[in-house]
Parts: C-alpha cells; structure tokens; sequence
C-alpha cells in the first residue's frame, strides 16, 4: 500500500521511510541566492505614480475621451495673461519665433494664450520625436516679460512644475510693491505657463458668480469665475484702494453681495457665509461659503517659499444628500418651488442659510402613504441626530425616524437623510419585525423588491436627553432655537415569520457578521422555521443592510423540473429548472431527510439529509439515472444542489479487469450483494444515502474487505493459489474508480505515481533578508519598517539525505559547547574535540557527530530569510516555502508601540522541546493527471505562527495618510457608490446566496490544512505625536467612525486581548477556485468579525464567535490548536490544547464586560459539552443552565457547583465509562469506552469551568 492510503497525519511522520528510496537529481536547477539583506523604499509619491500609471493604463485600454481631439497637436508650452494688463514677451532662443513677433517680442494681450513651439531640428531625418519626451528632456528655458504699463521686466526660468513671485515697479495706496505670480503647471505633453496675480478665486458652485471690486465711486466688475475654473483677479483689482471684494451670482435676479471679503485678512477670516438678497421682495436669497487657503510660494529666483498667494474658494452653504432608496422632494423655507432628489443624488441648496432656513423633505410613496419632515439647518448639532417623519392613516398619526449626519467639509454644511437599517426579506414568506415588545410589528411582504425601513424607536435606539443644539451668534431669534436628539446607540429586533411564535432578540449592528435567527412553532409536532440573517454596511457607513433568506435552500441546476418532499410525508414541492427555491420543513426532527424525483415520473430516490455537507449520486431506475444532490453547510444556509446524472457523479466506478475472478461487493451494513463478472465494469451509488459510506467487497479468497473509497490506494492479495491480482482507487476526471487487474502495469498507470519521478526543473530562492521602508515623502517622515530577517544559529542532525533541527534545548547546549570549543582553539589550546554536555549528549566536534546517546551526524546552520523551493515533473508540482522571521516597526517620533508586528516565542517550557520553526511555512504538493483537467492536491498546508499586534491610533493614521489618495471622495463617486449599495437590494435570492448555474473547473483536494490564527491585539487611542493635551486621536477613516457612531459604541484602548481562529481543513473533497476562496474567507474573516464585536467592541453576535459549527462532528473539526504544536494531533493532545485554549481564553475575557463574558462562555460551554460525548453528562448540564440565576450570590454558588460536577465527572469518567461500555457491547464496548473516557477526563472539567463563569456572570447583570 501506498502513503496514499496513510491518514493526513501520518504522511509527516512517514517521512524516514520515504528518504530510503534514491531519486534521481532535478534536471535542471536553478539557484537564487543573496548573501545580504535587500533594502527597498517606497514613498508615497511613489504609491501615487503607480496608482496614476494604473489609471492610464486603464483609461487608454478603455478608450476614455481625454477632451483632446483627435490627431490635434499639442504645444510643448502655452502662455497665457492673466494679469487684467498687457504684457510683452521675449522668448528663449530655443523657441520658433510666434508669427506677430516685432523684434524678438511678442505682445500678449489680457486673456490671451500662446501656444509655442520648440525650434525644428535641421536634420533631413524625418523621424518626429515624442513631444512628451522632447518636452521631459529639454533643458531649461528662460523667458522675459514685461508689464507694458509699468516697464518692469522680469525673467522666468521655466523647468519644473512650481508658483514664483515677481515683484514689479509699481506700488498700491497702501504702498505695498505690486507683485505677479508666474505659475507653471504640466499637463499630458504641455507646460502651461500662466502670468496672474497673487489672489485667485475658485468657484466649486454650480453657477457662475461675478467677481467685483469696490472702485473710487462704485463696486465694478473685473471678470465672471466660472463653475469649477479658477479666476485670476487683475492686478488693479488686487492693489485698489479698498482690498475688499464682493460677489455676485451672474443674471438680474440677485444683488452684491451684503459683506465684502478682505484678501489681505484671509489667513485670520475663517470660513465665511456670503449671502446675495434677492432682488423680489419676500424672495430668499442666493447663499454660498467662501473658504481661504493660503499657498507658500517661492520668491523670485529663491528656493524657499518665503511669498505667499490666496485662493477663495466659494462652496455650496448646504449640500443635502439623499440616502435613502427613494425619492423625496424637498422645500426651503423662503421659496415657493418644490424639487425631488433622486435616490444617492445631492444637491447644493442655494437658497440654504446655515441656522436660518427651515428644510421641508416629503417621503411621497413609502408603503402607500406620504410622510413629512421639518428641520432648521444647524451648524453645531451633533453629527448623528434624529428626524422624525409623520404621516397619517386616516386620523391617525404614525411616526417614522430617521437619522440626519452633519459634517463640514471645505465650508460647506454636508447633511445626509439617512435611514439605519435597511432589511430585504428574500425568503418568500411574510416577517414581522419589532424593536422592542411595546412596538407595533412592522409587516414585510414576501415580495422580494420590497424593502423596509427600520429604525429602533425612543430610548433603545437614541439618547433618552434631547439636547439643546448650540446656535452662531447670528443665528436671529434665540426663542425659535430647535430641540433635536442625538442619535445614541442601537437596540435588539426580533422577528416573527408568518404565524410562529417570535424569536429571541438579535443585533442587527454587527457588520460582516452572518447568522441565523429562528422561531418556534405553537404546535408541538411541526418544527418552527429558521431564517439566515447577513448584515453588510453601506458605503456610507451609515446604513445596515439586513438580509433574510431561507435556512434550507434547493438549486435545481437541471433542465427537469425536480420535486422534493419529506422522507416521511408526500408534501411534494416543485423546483423549475435553474432556479433556487426556498424549503421550509414541516416535520420537527434533528435530521432533516428528504427524497426526490423528477416531474411526471413515479421513481423516488432513497432519502437523504440536507442539513450535513454532503455530495450523493441517488439512484433512479429510470432513463434519468439518479438525482445528484450536494448539499453545502454556512453560517446563515444549507443550499442543496439537484442535478440530474451525468459522466462523473457517481459514486464509484468499479472495473473487474482480471480474467477469471468474480468481484461481489455491497455498502456496508446493507444486504443488497452486486456480482461483477471478469472483465466487466459498472457505476455504483450507495443504497442507502443515510448509512454508513463504505464499500465491502470480497474477490476470490479475499474476503469482506473495506475501503471508504474517499482516497487514493493499491495493494495486492492472491484469489486464489496462483492468481496475484492489485486493486487500485484512483480518479478518473472526477470519478472515483476501484480497479480490480493481475497486470502490475496496468495497476501501476492507473496510480500514476509521480513520487518517484525525475524532477525536471528545480528553482530554489534564498534570500538572507528583506528590509521595506515606507515614507510619507509630503510629510517628510517615515512611517514604518518592515524586515524579514534569517533565523540564529541552529543545529541540525542528519536523518538519512537530510538535516533536521534539534530541539532548541540541544540547540543551545551545542552552540555553547562550540563557542567554547572554538575560544580555545583561538588562544592557541588543543581543547578535547569530545565534550559531555549536560543533557548526558556526547559531541565529538573533529567529526561533528553526536556519539551518545545514540549516533548521528550534525552540522551549524541557519534558515534564509525568505526560503523557497518550486519543483515540477511530467505528473507532480511540488513548492515549499518559508519566511523566516517577520516585524513590522512603527518609525513614528514617540510612538505608543514601537514594534507593531512580531511573532510571539511560545512558553519557555514549550519551546525547550519544540525545534525552531519559522514564521509561516508552506507545503503543496499537487499531481497532475495527463488525460484530465482535473488537479489533485495531495498535501496543501500552512502554518503560521503566534503573533503580537500592538497599533496605536497615530500609526494607524499615518498608514491610512501613506495609502489614501489626498482628496476627498467626489460627491459624484459617492452617487455611484450608494446605486451599488441599492442594486444589491435588488439581486434575486439565487444571487444573494451566492449561487451559480456556471460550472467552474473543480480540484480534488485530498488534504488541505490552514493553521489556526492565534493574535494578541493591543490598541491604543493615544499617539505621541497628537496633540499635546493628552486627548485620544480621532479615527481618519470616515466609513469607520461614522460607522463606530451609528451603533453608539466608544472606542477604548485594549491590552493583550486574544483573537483564536480555529483551523481551516478539508480532506477528500471536490472543490473550484471560487467555492474554496469563498469558504476560507468566511471562516477567518466570519472569526474575525465576531470576535472583534465581542472582544473589542462589547456586541451581541448572531451564533458563536468561536466558529464552533452546528452538530458534533463539525464542532470538533473546527476547533483550534496552538500554532506552534505545529502538527496532527492525537485525542489526547488534541485535548489538551483545546483545554489550553480554552483557558487562555477564559482569563483573558474575564476583563471585559460580564455580558459579554457570559455570552461568549455559555456558548463554548456547549461546544465542550458535547465534545464529552456522553448524552447524561449533556442532560445533566442542560438542566442547571436552565434555571437562571436569581443574583450574584446565587449565580456563583451554582457556578461553583458545576465545575465540581465537571471535575467529578471527568476523574471518575476514566474508570466508569470503560465498564459501562463492556457491560453493553463486550471487548470492542470497552476500548469504545476508554476513548470517551479518555476525552471526558479532559473537556468534562474544562466545561464545568466555562458554566461556573456563565453562570457567575448571567448573575452578576441581573
């Protein structure tokens, strides 16, 4: 027999064994290798071209309009005026002289632009240069220019893209010297130079507005800024007598505006509200933001920005966004039209005084009735507040509340309408919802484009205080000042599905996070109903999408309709073709059993579950074949897939390829016996879908034999007194084959060994260590360091071909051993080459071998850095990989946590034993299959190990600085963004699950292991280079602390709390890219999420944050184990490391809140709990945690209680459970007895710990 037939575990230990057999060196090798650490940096400059290049690159493949015409030719350089002055030029010599040139001068009128070219080369070659490329690499160009008026002139160096002031002869009343600004910009092939005066204005409205100056007499007009351009004011605008400027919007509908703003104050002015009358009496006015920015620019021909220029950018007062998926029309207070907003749009409203207006919304078709909302805008109100909409059913009043988020952005007053929970119901029955049990329940229909807007009402979804909101001093009326109320924290739902009973109560916060919620049934023997809930986070931040979809799910992937019904009953339900159905089993049972059929035909399928994973073949006796049904199992579904037969789903396919032998075979514990004749081959499925999978087959004198068929085998037996004959299980595509041949080729073909072939290519990459520097080039500081560094000094003993690590105990001794043996040697000695160490081992250093104990040879080594090794042959890929150590440091000036990254050594009295292992090691081992697209996936893990992660909120910050694009998200974008969040509400329950009707190419995965995930996380709030009052940083991330708001949640600085996600394996399985990717990311990412709420934040979760699936089988699979055990374990050491954990865990949590200590404790109580196996201890648990502690006192006495139970049951479970077993079923009862006596004695005490701790702490929040 093969290492194929060995259990996943044992393949590691086989490995001696294996080294026995000679291979044939690699054909080819190629070696990579560095001998010193590779130092790289990246700057944000840098992160900025390639996001730049990318978006090119992008642009160009999809042809986007870049506003150049076609074939038009671009100047190198364009000139423009914008001084309000005439001005002449004289141009480098380089340039081709502009046609109106009068002796070497060009006259530039005001507004006027010039387009240059560079003087053609003299050569005949008619080759044409890029233009880019000329203009990149051109030297650097002068020019001189001249203020007609005045005669001053000054000259430009034209060579990078910068702002220079020139000052010229010329002074103001306020005798201050007249200056230009010459500002060179670059654009796609293009330096456009501009000549303009120091104060521009930027107009971010969407209308024009006329810039206008206060003259010697009246307010004159010195040009129009035009939407989203900037305005360069003229020179006699900016030095006038008076430096104040006014605006006006463009028509004759609006005056100037009623203040002037002063440029010469605007470092000092802050963000100032203009306001233009209307010329209608009565009528509202036109109002606008003006916000100053002042720009350090270079002076004249230096290289310190020692002058300075003024932007006045004018923003919308009031943007009002429209977040919710419907139309609303709005009304301000002051003006007679009203005007609808699309759902995701926003608008600016011009006619908005911040702390003035009042702002009418009309929600005019939300379930049939039109509802109303009045609000003064405010400036100083909290970020989340309430709205309350009100709306009548005939006289009587009903009351709906939203939420409003406030935020200033650039002057301008951002207000979005907003609603905190959306919620889909895609399960085709009607739901109710409440938010508390005073509420009346809101009905949801089962029509899946319905969608409901909910919110927790008074004081489980807001702040019980109304707060007064702080009004400007000119805010007029102080009487008329608005109460509003500030949105605090979020409540629990229930949900009550058609005529069941409701469900316990649930948070509907915890983003990411998926679930399912059920509802009792009144009749006692019909099963309730189960929903799954997935809640995902809008891109504002500031919405929780919720969606409810069937627990049991059917996908009819067929072209016949199939119909399915429960084992017991005939309540037969149709599913069309490729359509997904819901299911919603009547019977109330643990197992939930259904049988099939395909429409119009009388044949049923045997039953089977649709509440395990599992992937059957169901035998049909008609021109079908069978029903394929592969159930898949998440958090939130059991979707079963129904295919009807073809090539590949069966089972197995037996093939008796002896001459003269008779095959008989049968699933085990069944009486059905097929006969396969020689040279005959058939498709078998199992008879019984619920029994035991596994074939006994008898051949000649070989009798009842038994293989699960679940992987790859050979091996050998005599039929008879001559005839040797091989069986060999293979995969052929995707079909399971069981051969039965006298021709050892023919076996030998089938298994397609490519252990033993040659290697072709061998690629070996070695490098001593990697060093990445991440610098803020604005900011002028570096802000991490992350290195990937070479393990120390270890020592490896040969073990036949190869060198293995000893533990880091002998590692030690020998190193000390060495150094003292090589000391000597350098001051001349003859020290004795043989040395007794102190753990009795004796070293012969001359030879370099370990004499005693036992024998063997050893070398002074270290690991790489980064380690790894790819090798293919005609039938295998094989790839290792290693890195060794890895730390990412925080290089911020007073940081809280230098180091933000590091592996944590293991426990001292672990690691003496344990060899050194490096930070994350890959092993894959993949065969490939010459007449089918299908790979098989032998071996496939991964280990990485324990790791501390220490971030404070100035790191994270500064990372977020290092990668966010500098601006803001365009309004626009957000639109975009919100029409994706509303198409996700409307995608069909097929596409909601996540379902396909497209066949992905699939892999066979014999074993697949991805270690657990053990993380220490510390955060903290402070930063050292904050501010100097002590005070917390705020989060930059806007999704995140709006977000943090919305569920009211503050957050704190946390120590050392542990994060476990349990190990991700799969074995003799089936699966494409897609479903495995899938499958991963919910089981770390699932962990994650729920851990963070619960450990970090406090929240209740839907299910157990520790991923201890549904049924025994799943929960023992998913557990965890202590990364640096590294491998398989036995039950013992299995439990062990569970008990470890779990205690960890325990003493760690203990800090929290004891809600949420209670909740997470009562559910792994349960998971341990049934790990003991034994139904008597689990019924004897169930009934103490069913009497709810009435105090404190109480809470810990019966804790206390049960962990003596648990102790008691565990020591005693060791010696009863054995006799209890030989009593019932005799020798083999009894060894079935140790091994639940064996897993008792451990998990036993450990869960009466768990209930002491839930039951404490349920105690101590009554």
């Amino acid at each position: 027999m093969n290492d194929d037939s060995l259990p996943a575990a044992a393949i590691e230990d086989s490995m001696d064994e294996q080294e026995q057999v000679i291979l044939l060196p690699s054909k080819m090798v190629i070696n990579v290798t560095s001998n010193d650490a590779m130092q790289l940096s990246l700057t944000k400059g840098c992160l900025e071209v390639i996001t730049n290049l990318g978006k090119a690159f992008n642009d160009a493949y999809n042809l986007v309009d870049m506003g150049e015409k076609l074939d038009e030719i671009l100047s190198p350089f364009l000139f423009q005026n914008q001084t309000g002055y005439e001005i002449l030029l004289k141009l480098d010599p380089s340039f081709e002289p502009p046609k109106a040139v009068n002796q070497g001068r060009t006259k530039l009128a005001v507004e006027e632009s010039l387009p240059v070219f560079n003087k053609k080369e003299i050569s005949g070659s008619k080759t044409k240069a890029s233009q880019i490329k000329a203009t990149q690499e051109g030297d650097e160009r002068k020019i001189i220019f001249q203020v007609e008026q005045f005669g001053a002139t000054r000259e430009v160096t034209i060579k990078r893209a910068e702002k220079r002031l020139f000052q010229i002869n010329q002074k103001s009343h306020q005798g201050d010297t007249w200056s230009v600004v010459c500002n060179t910009d670059c654009t796609i092939g293009q330096k456009l130079v501009s000549l303009q005066s120091i104060v521009r204005v930027k107009n971010e409205l969407t209308f024009p507005v006329e810039v206008q100056y206060r003259g010697d007499t009246k307010l004159e007009t010195c040009g129009i800024a035009e939407p989203d351009k900037c305005f360069s004011l003229p020179l006699n605008a900016v030095y006038a007598i008076s430096t104040e400027i006014f605006f006006k919007p463009v028509g004759s509908n609006y005056t100037s505006s009623e203040t002037a703003v002063n440029w010469r104050s605007a470092e000092s002015m802050g963000i100032q509200q203009v306001c233009c009358p209307s010329v209608q009496q009565g009528h509202s006015g036109c109002y606008f933001t003006m916000f100053p920015e002042v720009e350090d620019i270079y002076f004249e021909a230096g290289e310190e920005k020692s002058a300075k220029c003024y932007v006045l950018t004018l923003e919308p007062s009031v943007i009002l966004h429209n977040l919710l998926p419907l139309t609303i029309d709005y009304i301000l207070e002051g003006t007679s039209e009203q005007q609808s907003l699309e759902q995701g749009e926003n608008r600016a409203l011009r006619h908005a005084s911040v702390n003035e207006t009042t702002l009418e919304i009309i929600i005019p078709s939300y379930q049939g009735k039109e509802w109303v909302g009045k609000r003064k805008l405010q400036k100083n109100m909290p970020d989340l507040t309430i709205w309350e909409f009100v709306a009548y059913n005939g006289s009587q009043k009903l009351t709906m509340e939203l939420g409003l988020h406030s935020k200033l952005v650039k002057g301008s007053l951002d207000v979005s309408l907003f609603c905190p929970y959306w919620l889909l119901n895609k399960t085709e029955r009607k739901l109710y919802y409440r938010g508390s049990d005073q509420e009346t329940p809101i009905e949801h229909p089962p029509e899946e484009s319905t969608l409901i807007l909910f919110s927790f009402k008074g004081k489980s979804f807001f702040g019980g205080k109304k707060k007064d909101s702080v009004s400007d001093k000119g805010e007029g009326d102080k009487k008329s000042k608005d109460k509003v109320r500030e949105m605090k924290q979020a409540g629990k739902a229930q949900l009550r599905i058609a005529d069941l009973e409701w469900s316990d109560k649930f948070s509907l916060d915890t983003v990411g996070s998926s679930g399912t919620v059920q509802c009792k049934s009144k009749a006692k023997d019909t099963t309730g109903a189960e929903v799954g809930v997935t809640i995902q986070l809008s891109s504002s931040g500031l919405t929780k999408i919720a969606t409810f979809t069937p627990f049991y799910m059917f996908l009819n992937t067929a072209l016949d309709t199939i119909m399915v019904s429960e084992s017991d009953r005939d309540n037969w339900v149709e599913i069309p073709p490729e359509k997904c159905y819901p299911y919603w089993p009547q019977l109330a049972s643990k197992d939930v059993t259904i049988k099939a059929k395909v429409k119009d035909s009388a044949e049923v399928t045997v039953p089977f579950l649709i509440n395990k994973a599992h992937t059957t073949l169901l035998k049909l006796k008609n021109e079908y074949g069978g029903i394929s049904a592969d159930c898949q199992v998440s958090e939130a579904s059991m979707i079963t897939t129904l295919r009807t037969y073809r090539a590949g789903l069966a089972s197995i396919q037996v093939v008796n390829h002896t001459h003269k032998s008779t095959v008989s075979f049968n699933q085990s514990g069944e009486k059905t016996v097929m006969k396969l004749e020689p040279e005959r081959a058939v498709l078998y499925t199992w008879d019984n879908a619920l029994g035991k999978r596994e074939l006994v087959w008898t051949c000649g004198k070989k009798k009842d034999m038994k293989n699960d068929l679940l992987q790859d085998g050979m091996d050998e037996f005599f039929a008879d007194e001559d005839t040797k004959v091989y069986w060999v299980s293979f995969l052929d595509g995707l079909q399971r084959v069981l051969l039965f041949t006298e021709d050892l080729a023919v076996a030998a073909n089938a298994q397609e060994a490519g252990e033993l072939e040659q290697v072709e290519q061998e690629i070996n990459l070695q490098i001593q260590g990697l060093g990445l520097s991440l610098l803020n080039n604005y900011t002028q500081s570096e802000v991490a360091f992350l290195g990937i560094t070479s393990s120390g000094i270890i020592w490896e003993e040969r073990k036949k071909r190869r060198y293995k690590a000893l533990n880091l105990k002998e590692c030690a001794l020998l190193e000390a051993a060495w150094q003292n043996y090589q000391n000597q040697i350098a001051v001349g000695r003859t020290p004795n080459h043989r040395i007794l160490l102190e753990n009795k081992m004796e070293v012969d250093f001359a030879d370099m071998t370990v004499v005693r104990p036992r024998t063997f040879h050893i070398r002074r080594s270290f690991e790489n850095g980064v380690w790894v090794q790819y090798k293919t042959s005609p039938h295998q890929v094989q790839l290792h990989a290693k890195i060794n150590r890895l730390q990412l440091d925080n290089q911020l000036s007073q940081a809280v946590f230098s180091t933000v990254l590091s592996p944590l050594p293991p426990p001292k009295s672990v690691a003496a034993d344990s060899v050194p292992k490096p930070f994350t090691e890959v092993s894959m081992m993949m065969r490939k299959h010459e007449h089918s697209t299908v790979s098989q996936i032998k071996y496939f893990k991964v280990l990485i190990q324990e790791m501390n992660l220490k971030v404070d909120q100035g790191f994270l910050n500064a990372i977020l600085d290092l990668f966010a694009a500098n601006e803001l998200v365009p309004r626009e974008m957000e639109t975009i963004q919100f029409k994706e969040d509303v198409k996700t509400t409307e995608k069909t329950l097929m596409d909601v699950a996540g379902l396909s009707l497209a066949e992905e190419q699939k892999n066979f995965y014999d074993y697949l292991h991805f270690s657990p995930i053990k993380i220490h996380l510390s955060f903290s709030l402070q930063t050292g280079t904050g501010s100097s009052d002590g005070k917390p940083t705020e989060i930059q991330a806007g999704v995140i602390s709006v977000f943090l708001q919305s569920v009211g949640v503050v957050l704190t600085d946390v120590q050392d709390v542990v994060f476990k996600l349990g190990y991700f394996e799969r074995s003799h399985s089936f699966y494409n890219q897609s479903q495995l990717m899938v499958e991963m990311t919910r089981h770390y990412a699932g962990q994650a999420i729920k851990q963070m709420y619960v450990l970090v934040l406090g929240l209740d979760v839907l299910g157990n944050p520790f991923g201890l699936l549904r049924g025994l089988s799943e929960g023992i699979e998913d557990l965890f184990y202590e990364p640096y055990q590294g491998a398989i374990q036995g039950p013992e050491e299995f439990a062990e490391g569970l008990a470890l954990g779990v205690r960890s865990l325990f003493g760690h949590a203990v800090g929290g809140a004891a809600g949420a200590v209670s909740r997470i404790t009562g559910t792994l109580g349960k998971g341990l709990a049934t790990l003991t196996l034994d139904d008597e201890y689990q019924k004897k648990r169930r009934e103490q945690l069913n009497k709810r502690p009435a105090n404190a006192r109480e809470g810990f006495a019966r804790g206390g209680k049960g962990l003596v139970m648990g102790v008691f049951d565990g020591v005693t479970g060791i010696v009863r459970k054995p006799m209890e077993g030989a009593k019932q079923e005799g020798v083999s009862g009894f060894f079935k007895g140790m091994g639940k006596g064996l897993v008792g004695v451990v998990t036993r005490p450990t869960s009466g710990v768990i209930d002491f701790a839930s039951s404490s702490f349920e105690g101590i929040r009554r």
